[in-house]
């Protein structure tokens, strides 16, 4: 007798992921991927992205890795009247599609800063503890001394209690081999409570709870 829990079959992924309405302009920009060097998250992710910003009352996100503006425009879908995203790539073609998205949105400018560059040259410009929440994207290099240092900057970019949301976490070899250190350290790491979730291409959320 065993208490593990089979995984969900392929109809149950297909139906999580079909249940999720996506706005069409968000839906375009995923179309507008497929013509380009990146990876978009899936509609239940991007549906859990909305609902982790709203849930947590974020009003103040920056995201590493701005794809074609799928992740964004469902993070700003979760953002209250106010709320501001930064984004970050280091492929300005992408930051112009995401910009595309964005606009086709209809979303203030005042309301998203979108930053073409290296995300360990850009981070270290935005200011301390002004965030509520970082989302790590795919094709973000998140390896080794790499990895570590975008932590180093969570956590002087958020505020306490502040939450670290990084997808894809799965690929063929189980977790991410690029991400696999990553995910460790975030699970033994005292100052950060972290869960892995099998949504869509899997998700890492880990909250910052700083000693004292």
């Amino acid at each position: 007798m065993t208490d593990a829990i089979l995984p969900p079959s392929p109809l149950t992924w297909a139906y999580a992921d079909d249940w999720t309405e996506e706005a069409p302009e968000v839906a375009a920009g995923r179309r507008r991927a497929l013509g380009m060097p990146t990876a978009v998250p899936s509609r239940a992710v991007g549906s859990l992205l909305r609902t982790i910003v709203a849930a947590t009352g974020a009003r103040a996100v920056v995201e590493v890795g701005s794809g074609t503006g799928v992740s964004g425009g469902w993070i700003l879908e979760g953002l209250p009247e106010g709320g501001t995203l930064t984004t970050v790539d280091p492929d300005s073609e992408l930051q112009t599609a995401a910009s595309d998205t964005f606009t086709s949105l209809g979303v203030s400018h005042t309301r998203v800063r979108a930053i073409a560059g290296a995300p360990l040259d850009v981070l270290p410009r935005l200011s301390d503890g002004a965030y509520d929440l970082l989302v790590v994207g795919a094709d973000i290099e998140t390896e080794g001394a790499h990895g570590h240092a975008l932590l180093d900057q969570a956590r002087r970019l958020l505020r306490p209690g502040g939450t670290v949301i990084i997808t894809p976490l799965f690929g063929d070899d189980g977790v991410c081999s690029s991400r696999r250190d990553l995910a460790h350290h975030l699970r033994e790491d005292p100052e950060w409570v972290a869960s892995a979730l099998t949504v869509g291409e899997g998700v890492l959320i880990a909250v910052h709870r700083p000693a004292g």
